[in-house]
């Protein structure tokens, strides 16, 4: 996927192609340029401690600090191409881009899936292909008979369950072998509970499975042990989940939860280091949560994640991460009172501080939670200032919690967090310019690429506010990620700023580019016609149409417009238009032109239109006048009496047109309800019924 520019910028301008959008609500977000975005989403992530991060990111960056997790160290400059939201830049980021610097993703084969089991939903079919490998090895070393070995192994390898619970009696998905010799039965025995416990026929499968565990063959015994533990488990949820695979856990059967404890446990016991310890402590954590018992699975989720081995667990740190999220910390009704880790505990309280309900998180729970962050206690000291900044309000107070001195090495996670929510602080307090000491100071520290990242956003943030952002462009300055600078120049900077960076050779050329694509469409549709005729001699020399580009540049042919519509509408060039528009803005045929220059340029959007509040390049815009709409501009004509009719009729025709064919207005504007269109249309079509315009348009929409 094509990374890109934000999409509010650039398909506003027209000059790239259009950002993807998200299938559904479930996975929509977008970018919030700010350290503090209004609501949790999954674009805005940051490296320091925070409620609205996501609580997985929040609990990665712990587990980095306490060395159970490992960045890449080859870590890119910026995310893999693929990443999306294709906008979004070091800082902030997506849960995935953060795992994929801890765990990189396998590479599929060629028409192969990944499966993605990381909250443990995984089919009981996920060890049928290891089980064969181990079915095979231990036979070929027993002392069954050499007929009975190749039966049993043609029927294993014919063993390809689908896993569908199937209370038919004969087993679907392997046929019965009769062995002759001792051990070829027993062998037969365990493969008959094999098939029906993937055919989930749990009676059969505990049957042959509880035959064998006093079996003289040791794999055979160990293996028949551990399998009345899985056959337990997967009873247990049997019938529990709805049509799109969710576990209701009021369906759970109690019973063969407990069976399913019982025997894990007791294998345990037997084989603390057996072939299945690893996966039997796993399926433990999983029996834990299907019986409720909150406290357990906190213990042994971190215990689990107390193991820096990938070996000695059953999954991986970000698969463990997932799980404990889905299981514990996000899970409806769990409270912090079963959590015993500060880590998970950490992770579970600022997720709390988002507000989402306050019966789970006050000071007087916070402040009980105290023994439990014994030898912790910069991370309680942290909690307590970032609750009294997030929930409380009260910056002031935040500020006696957190350090009075800056760091000079580097900064692990909860040291950087500590400064972040120090810095914000002093913002909220109205203290810009310690806050931008601040920012300043850190940069030396910051450990790229993401807390670097962090601190340009915010340093670039305390600028604009301030009513600085040449300061982002002087010489020299620490404000180097191309995303920002180039959201502060199509959104803030004003005619000056913009005009400098344009000619500026020290930039990149695409930086350059977008200074004066950017000056240049704001004189031009601002009213500003003299400094845009004077600015056109700017414009570099024709070029010829660029290759695909994997950052595509921004295309300044549209200055370059001849005056020639496909409609056969007759406009003079554009320099000759800005010029007639610099001495009579209000000339009805010098508008509609306009209009035109900026429907085929594709400089008709919202460009330089306010983001939300608080973010980068929402500050008030240092360039004079409002965003431009072509609506607009079509409804001031035809609110004018003195609109000559061919100029009216071609308004009334294009203000339709801006909601074809999809109904949605496309021109910017202020909406016009569908009576409103209706209305245009059948003014079109009968006091100009004879105009060219009226005979083409066919509909309103």
């Amino acid at each position: 996927m094509l990374r890109k520019l934000l999409a509010v910028v650039f398909l506003a301008a027209g000059f790239l192609v259009p950002a993807c959008a998200w299938a559904s609500g479930d996975y929509g977000c977008s970018v919030s340029w700010t350290l503090r975005p209004a609501d949790p989403t999954e674009c805005d992530n940051h490296p320091f401690l925070s409620p609205t991060n996501d609580s997985r990111v929040n609990l990665h960056l712990l587990l980095l600090d306490a060395g159970k997790a490992q960045l890449d160290p080859g870590a890119p400059a910026k995310w893999p191409a693929d990443r999306y939201p294709a906008q979004l830049g070091l800082s902030p980021f997506m849960l995935e881009d953060l795992e994929a610097l801890i765990e990189p993703r396998p590479t599929p084969a060629p028409g192969e899936a990944i499966a993605d089991n990381v909250e443990g939903e995984g089919s009981r079919c996920n060890s049928n292909a290891a089980g064969a490998r181990q079915f095979a090895a231990a036979l070929g070393g027993s002392a069954a008979s050499p007929a009975d070995r190749a039966a049993l192994l043609a029927a294993r390898a014919a063993l390809k369950p689908g896993c569908v619970d199937n209370p038919d009696p004969v087993a679907a998905s392997a046929p019965p072998v009769q062995a002759a010799s001792p051990m070829g039965k027993a062998f037969a025995a365990y493969l008959a509970g094999a098939a029906a416990f993937y055919d989930g026929r749990y009676d059969p499968a505990a049957q042959s499975f509880g035959s064998l565990q006093a079996s003289p063959h040791p794999w055979l015994k160990e293996t028949a042990r551990y399998m009345l533990g899985r056959v337990a488990l997967n009873r247990a949820q049997a019938g529990a989940s709805d049509e799109f695979g969710r576990l209701d856990l009021a369906k759970i059967d109690a019973k063969a939860v407990a069976a399913a404890r019982t025997a894990f446990e007791a294998y345990l016991h037997d084989y603390p280091n057996g072939a299945y310890a690893v996966s039997a402590r796993g399926l433990l954590r999983r029996v834990d949560w299907l019986g409720g018992k909150d406290g357990d699975l906190s213990r042994d989720v971190a215990q689990a994640l107390g193991v820096t081995d990938p070996k000695a667990r059953n999954v991986t740190e970000v698969a463990l991460v997932r799980e404990a999220d889905s299981k514990l910390m996000s899970r409806e009704g769990v409270q912090g009172t079963a959590i015993s880790d500060p880590l998970l505990l950490a992770a579970f309280d600022l997720m709390h501080m988002r507000g989402r309900d306050p019966t789970v998180l006050t000071h007087e729970i916070l402040d009980a939670q105290k023994p439990i962050f014994a030898g912790h206690e910069a991370l309680f000291d942290y909690l307590r200032a970032a609750y009294l900044f997030q929930d409380d309000k009260n910056p002031g107070a935040a500020l006696a919690l957190l350090p009075k001195t800056t760091p000079s090495g580097p900064m692990t996670y909860l040291e950087f967090s500590r400064q972040v929510l120090k810095g914000l602080a002093l913002e909220e307090t109205g203290d810009h310019a310690g806050a931008r000491a601040l920012w300043l100071a850190l940069m030396p520290a910051a450990r790229p690429p993401l807390q670097h990242a962090d601190l340009e956003l915010a340093l670039a943030l305390n600028y604009e506010r301030s009513g600085s952002i040449d300061q982002v462009f002087a010489a020299g300055s620490p404000i180097t990620d191309p995303d920002l600078r180039e959201l502060l120049l199509t959104n803030s900077a004003g005619p000056d700023l913009l005009r400098r960076q344009a000619q500026a050779s020290a930039v990149p050329e695409r930086e350059r580019r977008l200074a004066l694509y950017t000056l240049l469409y704001k004189e031009l549709t601002r009213d500003r016609y003299a400094a845009f005729v004077k600015d056109l001699a700017l414009l570099p020399p024709a070029e010829p149409a660029r290759a695909e580009q994997t950052r595509p540049e921004p295309d300044l042919a549209p200055f370059r417009w001849d005056g020639q519509t496909p409609e056969g509408y007759v406009c003079p060039p554009l320099k000759t238009l800005a010029q007639s528009l610099a001495q009579d803005p209000a000339k009805a045929e010098s508008r509609i032109c306009l209009d035109e220059a900026a429907r085929l340029g594709g400089l008709d959007g919202s460009l330089g239109v306010p983001l939300m509040m608080n973010q980068l390049g929402s500050a008030p815009s240092q360039f004079p006048g409002g965003p431009y709409s072509r609506l607009e501009s079509y409804k001031a004509l035809l609110a004018d009496p003195k609109t000559p009719a061919a100029v009216r009729t071609y308004a009334l025709y294009r203000a339709v047109q801006c909601y074809a064919p999809s109904g949605y207005n496309g021109c910017g504007g202020k909406d016009a309800p569908k009576s409103q269109r209706k209305a245009w249309f059948q003014t079109l079509k009968t006091t100009y019924a004879g105009s060219v315009w009226a005979k083409r348009l066919k509909y309103y929409w």
